[in-house]
């Protein structure tokens, strides 16, 4: 598969993708600070691009709020190497668009893809499925080796978030109107739908960031009136919550949450997954923060808020390194063009093969030939990264 998730010891390089929300993606390699490359990968202002990053660092998968399909990119070079389909009049598709450019579905048409604007793209843990939503509810399942649709499934509003279970069995949607849907992914059954109380009061606070945890059937949902619940999908109950809190998302031994406060110190907050109780306050960011994430390793955190990103030690709480990245100045609030939304971490796949292969084959880990690394089949390669 194209996104073969890498599961070895080795994790010397770190790349962190980024999105803006003037459509453009970035890959900034963690060793270094540098940007490795730039590009408008969605068109326009106030187009959020949406990033997720395979877990060995080979690509980096993107959409955008008005964008009807996803791109894969190559994160050695920033190219696009697979684009999902969409409802274009191109290829099989036999429909086109009106005077105004407007779409129009022909009601013959058998392509699967989106005829709305995406909100939500996931990776499965183990890299052989893409799921991406729509703010009309439409949830579609591809197979990242070719690219070809698979299933579509309908939820009853617009998918905010998705996140499959470490298994990649179940896949959670964040829906706009307060609730979050369970889907067996294979089958495209749903399995459950889980109310949240604002959803009971009739309040539809939407959904904003649902994530499974790596480890078991928990769940996290951060929520439009600034509340995080924990759930556990099997059971449907939910085990606690925190006010004032906005984004979370799990560590890779879901033993810690990352989040953020929503008042006006900006904080990054690490929280107890067991009982929802503080374990460090993170501070720093002069601006809100929009977006968090664990390295593959859990060993760091990025954050990101504005322009910058900062990348902490997820254990002592301490400032790492602080990127600037471009767009608004610090301080200032709000969505606008170049501001941070969306922050991805996957391996240095090149600089992590290269030294994986070398130790295997007994030479200094840095090959004078980048040539004799990506001559070699991937599949070995991937045997070597797991068993160094």
């Amino acid at each position: 598969s194209l996104l073969k998730a890498g599961q070895g010891s080795l994790c010397s390089g770190k790349m962190l993708a980024l999105g803006f929300d003037d459509g453009r993606v970035t890959l900034v390699d963690d060793a270094t600070g540098k940007v490795q490359w730039e590009v408008q990968a969605h068109a326009g202002q106030g187009t959020r691009a949406v990033v997720e990053m395979s877990a060995d660092g080979r690509f980096v998968a993107s959409t955008a709020d008005f964008d009807e399909h996803w791109k894969l990119w190559d994160a050695s070079s920033g190219v696009v190497c697979m684009t999902g389909a969409r409802h274009d009049g191109t290829g099989a598709c036999i429909c086109g668009v009106d005077e105004l450019g407007d779409l129009l579905v022909h009601e013959g048409c058998l392509v699967i893809a989106h005829t709305a604007g995406l909100e939500a793209l996931a990776i499965s843990p183990c890299g052989q499925r893409l799921a991406s939503g729509d703010n009309e509810g439409a949830v579609i399942l591809w197979d990242a080796q070719t690219g070809e649709a698979e299933r579509r499934m309908e939820a009853d509003s617009g998918d905010l978030s998705l996140s499959f279970s470490a298994d990649g069995v179940r896949l959670a949607s964040g829906i706009g109107d307060g609730f979050i849907q369970v889907w067996e992914s294979t089958a495209g059954t749903l399995l459950r739908t889980i109310h949240t109380p604002a959803d009971i009061l009739g309040s539809l606070d939407p959904i904003y960031n649902v994530h499974f945890s790596p480890t078991d059937s928990r769940m996290l949902a951060s929520e439009g009136n600034n509340v995080i619940r924990l759930w556990d999908v099997d059971s449907g109950e939910m085990r606690w919550s925190v006010e004032g809190c906005i984004l979370a998302v799990f560590s890779p031994d879901g033993r810690t949450i990352a989040t953020a406060s929503d008042d006006l110190s900006r904080d990054v907050l690490l929280v107890d997954a067991e009982t929802g109780t503080l374990r460090l306050r993170l501070v720093g960011h002069q601006a809100d923060v929009a977006t968090v994430s664990f390295s593959i390793d859990g060993s760091k955190l990025a954050s990101g808020a504005g322009r910058t990103c900062k990348v902490w030690d997820a254990s002592t709480g301490a400032l790492l390194r602080t990127i600037e990245v471009g767009g608004k100045e610090e301080g200032e609030s709000g969505s606008g063009v170049g501001t941070l939304g969306s922050v991805a971490w996957g391996r240095d796949w090149v600089r992590d093969t290269q030294t994986a292969v070398a130790f295997a084959m007994g030479h200094h880990p840095r090959l004078e030939e980048r040539s004799q690394v990506l001559a070699l089949d991937a599949e070995v390669v991937r045997m070597i990264l797991d068993r160094v």
